[in-house]
C-alpha cells in the first residue's frame, strides 16, 4: 500500500529534494534493464568469437542464448503468426525484463513491480501497441467497435465501449501488480514473525545491552543476531513460489495476453484477399 500511495504522491514527484523523491523500486528496475544490457553485450562479444568458427560444437552461454532466441521466435510465429515474427524482439526483451524484476528481490532489494507505475508502464505500452495495430490494420472499420451493437442500441454503448476499452489495459496493471505486492506484504510478515520467534527462543545467548552498544543503540530483537536462525531455514522454499515461479507464471501470462491481444486486433490473410478482390 506505501508503493501504490508513493505513486499517487504528486507533492513527492515535484520536489527537488533527492531523498523525497527517490524511488527504491525505479533504481532497481533500472539495475534489472543494465543486468539485461550487460548480459546482452555479453553474449553478443560470445557470438562474435563463435561465429569464427561456424563447426564448433555451441556451448555455455551462446548455447543458451541460441536456445532462448529459437524458443522466442517459435513462441512468437505459433502464436501471432508468420508474418509478425518482427515482434519476436520485443517479446524477448518483455520476458527478460519482466522476470528479472519479479526474481530480483531474491537479492533482498525492492521489487519493481510492487511499484504501481512498473506494471502501469509496462502495461501502457501492450495498450498503445492493440489499438495501433488495430488503426493500422482496420483504419476506419477501427471506430466501428465502439458502436456495436448496432442501431437503435448506440446512443447506449458508445460510452459502455469508451469505458470497456480500458479493461485490458486495468486487467494486465493491476494481475501483475497484485501478485507482486500480495508475495512482499506475505514475506515481510513471515520474516519479521519468524525473527521474533527466533529472537524468543536464542535471545538469551545474545545480551540486549551488549548489541546495543555494539551496534549504537539498536537493541536485540527482531533486528538483533538472535533473530536470524529460523528463517533462513523456512523462507528460501517461499521465496522459490513468491519470487522464482509466480514471476515465471506473470511473465508468461502478460507475454501470452500481449501478443493475443495485437494478433485479435490484425486483420486476416484471408480477408485481405477477399477485400482486393472486391475492390
Amino acid at each position: 500500500m506505501t508503493n501504490f500511495l508513493t505513486f499517487l504522491d504528486i507533492n513527492k514527484v515535484w520536489s527537488t529534494d533527492f531523498d523525497a523523491i527517490f524511488v527504491p523500486e525505479i533504481f532497481y528496475s533500472l539495475v534489472a534493464m543494465l543486468i539485461i544490457f550487460i548480459l546482452s553485450l555479453c553474449i553478443f562479444f560470445k557470438f562474435k568469437k563463435a561465429i569464427k568458427d561456424p563447426l564448433q560444437k555451441q556451448k555455455g552461454l551462446v548455447l543458451i542464448a541460441c536456445w532462448f532466441v529459437e524458443f522466442i521466435d517459435n513462441l512468437t510465429i505459433g502464436t501471432m503468426g508468420e508474418r509478425n515474427k518482427g515482434f519476436a524482439g520485443y517479446v524477448m526483451g518483455l520476458c527478460m525484463y519482466v522476470f528479472l524484476a519479479f526474481t530480483i528481490g531474491l537479492l533482498g532489494v525492492a521489487s519493481p513491480m510492487t511499484y504501481l507505475g512498473v506494471p502501469l508502464s509496462l502495461a501502457l505500452v501492450t495498450f498503445i501497441l492493440i489499438h495501433f495495430t488495430a488503426v493500422k490494420e482496420q483504419k476506419g472499420k477501427y471506430f466501428k467497435r465502439f458502436t456495436d451493437p448496432l442501431p437503435p442500441y448506440i446512443p447506449f454503448f458508445v460510452p459502455v465501449n469508451l469505458i470497456s476499452m480500458w479493461a485490458p489495459l486495468l486487467s494486465m496493471t493491476l494481475r501483475m501488480f497484485g501478485n507482486a505486492l500480495s508475495g512482499y506484504c506475505i514475506m515481510t510478515i513471515l520474516y519479521f514473525s519468524l525473527e521474533s520467534i527466533s529472537n524468543m527462543i536464542f535471545g538469551g545467548l545474545f545480551p540486549g545491552n551488549y548489541w546495543a552498544n555494539a551496534m549504537g543503540g539498536v537493541v536485540s530483537g527482531a533486528q538483533g543476531p538472535a533473530g536470524m536462525f529460523i528463517a533462513p531455514l523456512i523462507t528460501p522454499v517461499l521465496h522459490a513460489y513468491f519470487d522464482v515461479f509466480s514471476g515465471f507464471i506473470q511473465t508468461t501470462v502478460f507475454v501470452l495476453l500481449t501478443m493475443v491481444f495485437i494478433q485479435n486486433e490484425q486483420v486476416e490473410d484471408e480477408d485481405i484477399g477477399i477485400e482486393t478482390k472486391l475492390a
